[in-house]
């Protein structure tokens, strides 16, 4: 005898004994082969996210939000730090209909990051003068 018919011969045996029918086990047996998780539609899952994050304080102006038919968002945009890209993605993972979350959000340092110099120029050397002689105006004649 295989696992699968011992198994449905031992709940039937405990089904009579405990008084309830054999076609109630089978029933909540064959029941088990249904859809482990029901999707909603995608435009839903949107709404959802959206008002969540809204819901939460959080501006969803800069923020796309998409979601295909199993539930998982992507999310992309700019946000103001690194902190609003940890939140937004926590929040979305709360809305109803959200399997899973993919981020593609941006957001800035606010770091200068100074220019490369050109091949050739020393950054020191080749600059040009600072000082009050670089910042007087020149002189034309006119005749």
């Amino acid at each position: 005898m295989n696992k699968m018919n011992r198994y449905l011969a031992m709940s039937t045996m405990i089904a009579l004994l405990m008084g309830g029918s054999a076609n109630a086990l089978a029933a909540g047996v064959l029941a088990k082969a249904e859809p482990m998780y029901n999707f909603l539609p995608s435009d839903t899952v949107v709404d959802n996210v959206k008002n969540t994050l809204q819901t939460n304080g959080v501006d969803v102006s800069n923020i796309q939000v998409d979601a295909d038919a199993q539930g998982v968002v992507q999310l992309s945009g700019e946000v103001a730090s690194k902190q609003d890209v940890e939140t937004v993605t926590t929040l979305a993972k709360q809305a109803d209909g959200v399997y899973a979350v993919l981020g593609a959000l941006r957001y800035s340092t606010g770091e200068v990051v100074p220019a490369p110099v050109p091949a050739g120029l020393d950054s020191v050397m080749d600059a040009p003068a600072a000082g009050p002689e670089s910042e007087q105006p020149q002189q034309i004649d006119a005749q």
